[in-house]
């Protein structure tokens, strides 16, 4: 895994923010603010997250296993600083917040992988499957309580409008180990689009 900061790619995420003013439950900026500390504080971060993670053979492993989608042969990580972590879909790299505690980062880089594996390979049978844009925004948080499972020493709640979704889909992949099955179920299909979270501005 690379991890770096970079000053542009951290400037896009905070446009890209402004976009929405909640998600998922959560309240988002309404202004853009990178002072010269956060930069510094955000570069700091590089080493000392790196230094976190050893995690590239397993997150391969796993994430194969899951979706059935193989991640790019190398891994990036940009450190960003913002409160929130993301996904770069186009450039298949995460978006890792500097104000993640040090206990979390594992669990933060497994989940924003999980995205893009989800969105690259299933985005397109969600959408012939009758699940709205927002909906499969939902799905894919919701996916990561599978990561609970297959990784080790993985615990993440996720965010709390999704909790008896989770539940659902936990027991579903127990029982099938079968991610396009659990897609595919019309009960799934319902409850993730009538959660309507996204608000824009």
């Amino acid at each position: 895994m690379i991890f770096e900061y970079n000053k542009q790619i951290n400037k896009n995420y905070w446009n890209s923010l402004l976009k929405h003013k909640e998600m998922f439950g959560m309240k988002f900026p309404d202004r853009i603010s990178i002072t010269e500390e956060d930069e510094k504080m955000a570069k700091q971060k590089v080493s000392e997250f790196s230094a976190l993670w050893d995690r590239d053979d397993e997150l391969r492993e796993k994430i194969s296993k899951i979706y059935k989608y193989n991640l790019p042969e190398t891994l990036e990580c940009y450190i960003v600083t913002t409160k929130t972590s993301a996904i770069y879909l186009e450039k298949k790299c995460i978006l890792l917040s500097m104000y993640r505690e040090n206990i979390h980062i594992p669990a933060t880089i497994i989940h924003e992988f999980s995205h893009i594996a989800f969105l690259d390979k299933y985005r397109d049978i969600c959408k012939e499957l009758g699940y709205t844009k927002n909906g499969i925004q939902e799905l894919k948080e919701v996916f990561t309580v599978i990561n609970n499972l297959e990784f080790k020493d993985i615990e993440e709640k996720g965010y709390s409008v999704h909790q008896d979704i989770r539940k659902i889909v936990k027991k579903m992949w127990l029982e099938t180990h079968n991610l396009e099955k659990i897609i595919s179920d019309p009960k799934i299909i319902s409850l993730v689009n009538s959660l309507n979270t996204i608000v824009k501005s």
